[in-house]
């Protein structure tokens, strides 16, 4: 299964928006949702773990591997470093960190953001 996402800034709004692929590419889930977010890393970020609670409710987690897609490295980088984050970010990333501990294999990507096109509009449709 692979989890394209995206999170989007505009001036005091945020949003963020997935899409579950399978592994022929037929979507299997949409969301989006506005968020809370201060700049657009912090809402990659807060997307991946409204990623993995939705892949985890669907039951899969012990048998499929997941790949999430994302156009910005940075939150990638974050989600590495997380040990080095203010105690104000520690929910977000011990939340994911829960999250992965469900997960049988999972694997980040960095993308062009021209191929997060859907991901991309659902964020921007959040807000």
């Amino acid at each position: 299964m692979k989890f394209n996402v995206a999170g989007v800034v505009m001036e005091d709004e945020a949003g963020c928006g997935g899409v579950l692929r399978d592994d022929i590419k037929v979507a299997c889930a949409l969301f989006f949702c506005a968020i809370e977010a201060m700049g657009s890393e912090m809402a990659e970020v807060i997307d991946i773990k409204i990623d993995l609670g939705l892949f985890i409710s669907m039951g899969w987690p012990v048998k499929v591997p997941l790949v999430n897609e994302s156009s910005l490295r940075f939150a990638l980088e974050w989600l590495l470093e997380m040990n080095y984050f203010s105690w104000t970010l520690q929910n977000l990333f011990i939340g994911i960190d829960c999250g992965f501990n469900q997960l049988c294999r999972v694997q980040f990507a960095v993308t062009h953001w021209q191929d997060n096109g859907i991901a991309d509009a659902l964020a921007k449709a959040s807000i």
